[in-house]
C-alpha cells in the first residue's frame, strides 16, 4: 500500500493520540520502510543531572515505528498490533538532541509480521538502541463478524 505522509499524520494523530504528544515526526514510510524522529523535549530526561533521555521515549518510538512500518508491505489494510518487543539499549540518548529511529518489516505471515530497527542521534551506524519484533495482524472486516 502506498502512504500519503500528511494522511498518515493524520491518522496517527487521530488514532495513536500518544505519537502526537511526544511531537513524533514520520519523516518517510513506504514498504521499504519508515524513518521518523521525537524531537528533544526537557520533560523527557529522565536524569535531570546528566540530561540522558528516558528509556520509555525510546520504547515508544520504537514500538510505534515498528507497527507503523508492517502497514505498507500489506496487500489490504490489517490491525497491527504488538505481540513481542525486545529492545537491546546499546548506549544512553545523548542530552539535548533528537531521537531517530529507522524500522523495516522483513517478513509478513497470514498473521503476524516481523520487524527490526534502531533509534540514533547523529549516525544511523552508532545506534543508542536496537529492536526486534513481532506483531499480530487482524482483519477488521473479520473481528467484527466473530469469525476472527
Amino acid at each position: 500500500m502506498e502512504f500519503d505522509l500528511e494522511n498518515l499524520r493524520q491518522m496517527m494523530t487521530a488514532g495513536i493520540p500518544h505519537m502526537a504528544a511526544v511531537g513524533l515526526d514520520v519523516m518517510s514510510i513506504d514498504e521499504d520502510g519508515i524513518l521518523a524522529r521525537i524531537p528533544h523535549r526537557p520533560e523527557f530526561v529522565g536524569d535531570p543531572d546528566t540530561g540522558v533521555v528516558h528509556g520509555g521515549i525510546v520504547t515508544v518510538l520504537l514500538d510505534s515505528l515498528s507497527g507503523m512500518c508492517v502497514l505498507p508491505t500489506l496487500a489490504k489494510a490489517m490491525q497491527v498490533a504488538t505481540l513481542d518487543l525486545r529492545i537491546d539499549y546499546l548506549k544512553p540518548a545523548a542530552p539535548a538532541y533528537d531521537i531517530f529511529a529507522s524500522v523495516h518489516c522483513y517478513k509478513t505471515t497470514r498473521n503476524i509480521a516481523f520487524t527490526r530497527g534502531v533509534a540514533y542521534q547523529g549516525r544511523i551506524d552508532d545506534p543508542i538502541a536496537h529492536a526486534t519484533g513481532s506483531f499480530m495482524l487482524t482483519d477488521p472486516s473479520l473481528a467484527n463478524s466473530g469469525a476472527g
